[in-house]
């Protein structure tokens, strides 16, 4: 009979340059799955990964072995030592594991609680293992049963009724700083997913330009047409910034931006 193992960080238990170094992409994510379950004792898994953490749920023969194993894997992969990264890890066991599931599904252990992205993160990780084949009757029954009470935790509560997502705390601290947005000059650095929903929690808020900078031309490109803004290409950032009321940046870089 299969045990449940959760291993991974999060905002709790690691700094941001080795939570970014640990993280699995997609294209990652399932290289990873896939060895996972090529492993003896290792027989169903599914990865979640976001900018606040990175979690290992799985079905397994030998919790120890496993652990052992997962843990190289993600050493590896984020070329750490284990030793080094092992200090920043938690391990769950079952119902352990299953209710710190539940809790990350609904947003209550997120660094803004009622965070409302995480559902989609979860659901978005739950589908990649299926489509790698790496779940079976086991997770899906866990996967299936958290995201359905993640959905009730917001219909039938307020958890989500304020500011609920690090964007949107982060555009409601500008504003009690600065008062009015709508004419500042607001530089948004990174064109992934925190970058968007910083871009629109600004134009809700009233900005009627978003500057985007961004590695890849093309995205920055993208995300500043969606909102109305410009893109700035990244070599030129150092003299936007002199003339920038307010910058936020959110960017998959391991290294200092600014």
């Amino acid at each position: 009979m299969s045990e449940l193992l959760a291993l991974g960080i999060s905002y709790k238990t690691a700094p941001v340059e080795l939570r970014e170094r640990v993280a699995l992409p997609e294209g990652r994510a399932a290289s990873v799955l896939r060895e996972l379950v090529s492993t003896e004792q290792i027989h169903e898994a599914v990865a979640i990964s976001t900018c606040n953490r990175t979690e290992l749920y799985l079905a397994v023969g030998d919790d120890v072995e496993a652990e052992t194993t997962a843990l190289g894997i993600l050493a590896r992969e984020s070329d750490i030592r284990p030793t080094e990264l092992v200090a920043h890890l938690y391990s769950l066991r079952n119902m352990d594991a299953a209710r710190h599931l539940f809790r990350v599904t609904a947003g209550l252990d997120a660094m803004v609680v009622g965070e409302a992205e995480i559902q989609g993160q979860v659901k978005r990780a739950y589908e990649l293992a299926l489509v790698e084949n790496t779940t079976s009757a086991f997770m899906n029954r866990l996967f299936r049963e958290a995201l359905a009470a993640g959905k009730r935790v917001r219909t039938e509560t307020n958890v989500g009724s304020g500011s609920v997502s690090v964007s949107s705390v982060a555009v409601q601290l500008a504003q009690e700083t600065l008062g009015d947005l709508s004419g500042r000059r607001v530089i948004v650095i990174g064109a992934g997913e925190t970058g968007e929903l910083t871009a629109r929690e600004l134009t809700e808020r009233g900005v009627q330009s978003v500057f985007v900078a961004n590695r890849h031309y093309d995205r920055a490109i993208g995300l500043a047409q969606r909102f109305g803004g410009k893109a700035i290409r990244f070599d030129l950032l150092p003299a936007e910034l002199e003339m920038a009321d307010i910058v936020l940046s959110s960017t998959g870089s391991p290294h200092c931006i600014i």
